[in-house]
């Protein structure tokens, strides 16, 4: 879905090393503290703390800070189109975890890292499909039961497996199982980073049937054993 072309967590600084640059593939740029001025094409404005701005392959980024600013870059090929541009994260805590994982992060984090980001920008908008989006209520809805199958959703909604992966691909970019095993991701991460609770019970409230799985999805998916994730993430 995603392929990293190069990254940076920079620490707060006065000024970007260039004031505008041009890429041959999608880049992010988001402050983790302080703000700066910005212009994709008509685009411009400031940007701050849960602000991701997206610029295009073949697009100028201009940038400017305003204040001493700590900020995260990324560049990167995927089939996916983010909107250009300044987007707004609704999900600040998650943002916030995302930008922890990077700080000892390997190039499988950090890709995994910049693949949530980027569907987490594609999902602000609303869904322009009824059926997608009745979809994405059920999966938020029913996603700590291990019973929640692709199967199960399609004859829910009353349409085929494959007809509902194409259209729910169609708009957010992802299919509906990869959705929903990112979305229980989430949610085990919150609870290893928020809780004392043990594998075994995170994989209970997250849909997984044992503590082994979890761990083996886990681990694939985010180059952490969760054991490790829980340790920096409390650093």
């Amino acid at each position: 879905m995603l392929e990293l072309d190069g990254y940076l967590l920079a620490p707060p600084r006065l000024h970007f090393a260039l004031p505008f640059d041009t890429y041959d593939t999608w880049c992010v740029l988001l402050p983790a503290t302080g703000s700066f001025d910005y212009q994709v094409g008509d685009a411009h404005g400031i940007a701050k703390f849960g602000d991701v701005v997206v610029c295009p392959p073949g697009g100028i980024l201009h940038r400017r800070m305003r204040t001493r600013t700590s900020f995260f870059h990324a560049r990167f090929i995927t089939e996916l189109e983010p909107p250009t541009g300044r987007t707004r994260v609704r999900d600040l805590d998650r943002l916030r975890g995302n930008l922890t994982l990077l700080e000892n992060a390997t190039t499988t984090i950090a890709t995994h890292v910049v693949t949530d980001l980027v569907l987490m920008l594609s999902r602000t908008g609303s869904p322009k499909d009824p059926l997608v989006h009745s979809a994405l209520t059920y999966l938020n809805e029913h996603y700590a039961s291990p019973d929640v199958s692709l199967t199960e959703l399609a004859a829910v909604l009353g349409i085929s497996p494959s007809q509902l992966s194409r259209r729910f691909r169609t708009v957010r970019g992802t299919t509906p199982v990869a959705y929903l095993r990112d979305l229980r991701l989430q949610k085990a991460r919150e609870l290893l980073a928020e809780t004392d609770q043990t594998l075994q019970v995170i994989a209970e409230h997250t849909g997984y049937r044992s503590a082994f799985y979890l761990s083996r999805v886990f681990s694939t998916q985010t180059g952490q054993a969760p054991s490790e994730y829980r340790r920096t993430s409390r650093v």
